[in-house]
């Protein structure tokens, strides 16, 4: 079976492609971003004077962690399909083995 999860992928966050080197880097990624906007949030909670930028930031940060969370998505649903192609696979080799018939008898070995 393939590594789906160690596959580089490349995503666009703000308009711009990064590549990710697994799905770990975009988890930490996510990690980042969560981070960031909880930085700006406390800013933002302390009210200080002229905070367009940091509404500016957060919004940014905001449109990137759902940018990331899509992808994230995706990765893990070819992993899935991944998976369930590998235990399909594994269940038909199971299946076929020890039958002189292929599948005949249903698995029992005669």
């Amino acid at each position: 079976m393939t590594d789906i999860l160690g596959e580089s992928r490349s995503v666009v966050i703000g308009g711009r492609p990064e590549l990710f080197h697994g799905y770990d880097a975009l988890a930490r990624r996510a990690d980042e971003l969560i981070g960031r906007m909880q930085r700006i949030e406390t800013i933002l909670g302390a009210d200080p004077p002229g905070l367009d930028e940091e509404w500016h930031d957060l919004a940014t940060a905001a449109e990137a962690l759902v940018a990331v969370s899509i992808a994230q998505e995706a990765w893990l649903a070819d992993h899935d399909a991944a998976l369930n192609r590998e235990i399909a696979r594994v269940r038909d080799d199971i299946r076929s083995l020890n039958t002189p018939g292929g599948n005949a008898g249903a698995g029992d070995i005669p």
